[in-house]
């Protein structure tokens, strides 16, 4: 079994708001879990990865509850997501379409401002205010 974590695979969204689908990268932490449960399989391809037939909830709920974060949300991790990859600077609406937004104001509620946000906006100012950035010929 091979698998590169370069690779995207297409989440296929039959239940979702906009039933569209999407691809999705593959980190390399996901490809070495992914080839942590195949090596502890027992390498049949007809075999379900997380063994998850017909109710996603549920499995979630026993994970959480075995990872010791019973308050934790499946939501709460798209707003964590979406946060981690606005930090590494990927652009709002590549962000969005990752999520599988089509309006950008979705993304926006994503988008939690934190410490290092707050940093790059004063040092903004900073550098605007020190005459490194274009200043408008009319202030408002």
């Amino acid at each position: 079994m091979l698998i590169r974590p370069s690779e995207s695979f297409t989440v296929i969204a039959f239940n979702t708001k906009t039933a569209r689908e999407r691809q999705v990268a593959m980190t390399e932490r996901l490809a070495h879990e992914l080839v942590r449960l195949y090596e502890q399989s027992t390498k049949d391809p007809d075999t379900l990865v997380f063994g998850i037939k017909d109710n996603f909830k549920k499995s979630f709920n026993t994970a959480r509850s075995k990872a010791g974060l019973p308050d934790v949300r499946l939501h709460d991790l798209r707003h964590t997501h979406a946060t981690r990859l606005i930090a590494a600077h990927i652009p709002l609406g590549e962000v969005g379409r990752v999520l599988g937004h089509t309006q950008p104001s979705t993304t926006y509620r994503y988008v939690n401002a934190n410490r290092e946000t707050a940093r790059r906006a004063a040092a903004a100012l900073d550098s605007f205010n020190a005459g490194e950035g274009i200043r408008p010929e009319v202030v408002n």
